[in-house]
């Protein structure tokens, strides 16, 4: 090996900056997600893996819990990724921001509750 002309990939945890929490399944019966919805997540985290600023895995956590629901045992799994990376991808600034746009906003106007009540 010469010295001074190799290139050595290190990721130093000292760089991270940013650390994005990415959950694939869930434990809770009552949202149990699709398998679109578990695709989306598995696509994001692909993309945080090969598009730059590239990420890296920093740690993951997976939970689980099990339910019994009349005579079955059902197993409810989710695992959630740290992708670390040393500046916010600024295409993840879009997704997150284009999410928020798409989101109906469901307000409750009790003056017309109230109109609705009254003409039953």
């Amino acid at each position: 090996m010469i010295p001074g002309n190799s290139t050595v990939n290190t990721f130093d945890l000292s760089e991270v900056s940013y650390v994005k929490r990415i959950v694939v399944g869930t434990v809770d019966p009552q949202s149990i997600p699709s398998e679109e919805e578990n695709q989306e997540k598995l696509r994001l985290i692909n993309r945080c893996l090969s598009e730059a600023p590239k990420g890296r895995i920093l740690g993951m956590e997976r939970s689980f819990s099990i339910l019994r629901i009349g005579e079955h045992q059902v197993v409810l799994e989710a695992v959630a990724y740290h992708i670390g990376f040393k500046r916010q991808p600024f295409w993840l600034i879009e997704e997150e921001q284009a999410k928020t746009q798409r989101r109906p906003e469901f307000t409750i106007d009790p003056n017309k509750v109230g109109d609705i009540i009254d003409s039953i």
